[in-house]
């Protein structure tokens, strides 16, 4: 359209001056402002990628070591109370149940129902859901783990070796910062020493309960002879064979459902002491004591010049003779 005055084209001009300081005035704020908001969404998604790893690498390796060491001694009560467990994925099973939620037997209140109280506040899913309140009200980050499907396994290996047990948990969460969103499947490894756990051997197997702690004997396989068996023996310590024989003893986690099948990475054994004797012909070795397994490690059962007594008729099968370095002392 043609312009036909001075004054229209005045008009015009103003137009188009006012309309173009308006759009300069607001292309400015939104820069000025956009600007001003790259360092807080940059400390923003700094401060949440410091919580994740954090998560990662402490406050979830802290909260499943507390809530597993809490459950394998809820376990051991249980066995004092309820008996040997069934076998290893029974093991697995009721350790997961307490663990995750103070359980036993598909629901059972492991407080309430057998009165034993270590789980109360300490189990697993309430550590996650505290970690998922914290970090909503001190952060405001939301952080939500997938409670539904969450995968345990308690065991002993090669990387554990006999004086550790190992706990693996894998689980899905999301971490929500606002400006940044993560999805994470994660597993969690802690590794607990068995060092002052209760043998469950001994709780179920006398006629009254035991309490005998697990603690490693300061020997050596070269360093055994009658001295050093009668100093295990007083001490109450445990041994562990680093030969490859077939006639290894059971694991720490075997002793909780009564197996005495040999564990090449992680048995151990102690000796019955002179107040458990009961006069019975069998190996003191505890685990051939309280089964037959042993009744194949020799034609007959030696007594030990130096420890075996009228009152204390301690004995050890041929195999366990010559690990113990005692032949010249058996008859």
């Amino acid at each position: 359209m043609a312009i036909k005055s001075k004054k229209g084209v005045f008009f015009t001009f103003m137009s188009i001056l006012v309309v173009g300081v308006l759009v300069l005035a607001f292309s400015s704020d939104v820069y000025v402002t956009s600007k001003n908001k790259i360092p807080v969404i940059k400390s923003r998604v700094k401060t949440a990628d410091s919580y994740l790893r954090n998560l990662e690498t402490s406050y979830l390796e802290t909260s499943l070591y507390t809530s597993s060491y809490n459950a394998l001694n809820s376990l051991i009560l249980y066995i004092e109370k309820e008996g040997f467990l069934t076998g290893e994925n029974d093991l697995n099973a009721k350790f997961k149940e307490v663990l995750l939620n103070g359980t036993i037997n598909d629901g059972e209140n492991i407080s309430e129902e057998y009165g034993i109280k270590l789980m109360e506040e300490n189990t697993f899913i309430h550590r996650l859901d505290k970690i998922e309140e914290m970090s909503q009200e001190v952060l405001h980050i939301t952080t939500n783990f997938t409670k539904e499907n969450i995968d345990t396994v308690i065991f002993q290996s090669n990387d554990t070796g006999p004086w550790q047990i190992g706990v693996n948990l894998t689980m899905n969460f999301s971490v929500d910062a606002g400006v940044a969103l993560w999805n994470k499947t994660k597993t969690v490894s802690i590794i607990i020493s068995i060092i002052g756990f209760d043998d469950p051997l001994y709780l179920v197997n006398p006629s009254v309960p035991c309490y005998h702690q697990i603690k490693q004997t300061p020997f050596n396989d070269t360093e055994w002879n009658v001295d050093t068996l009668k100093e295990h023996i007083a001490n109450a310590t445990y041994r562990h064979e680093s030969n490859e024989s077939s006639e290894h003893s059971p694991s720490y986690l075997m002793r909780f459902y009564d197996s005495a099948s040999p564990s090449l990475c992680c048995g151990i054994e102690s000796m019955i002491n002179e107040t458990l004797s009961d006069g019975r012909y069998e190996s003191y070795v505890d685990y051939c004591f309280w089964s037959d397994v042993c009744d194949d490690y020799g034609t007959r059962l030696y007594n030990i010049t130096g420890i075996t007594t009228s009152s204390y008729p301690f004995k050890l099968d041929a195999y366990h003779v010559a690990q113990y370095n005692v032949e010249s002392e058996a008859e």
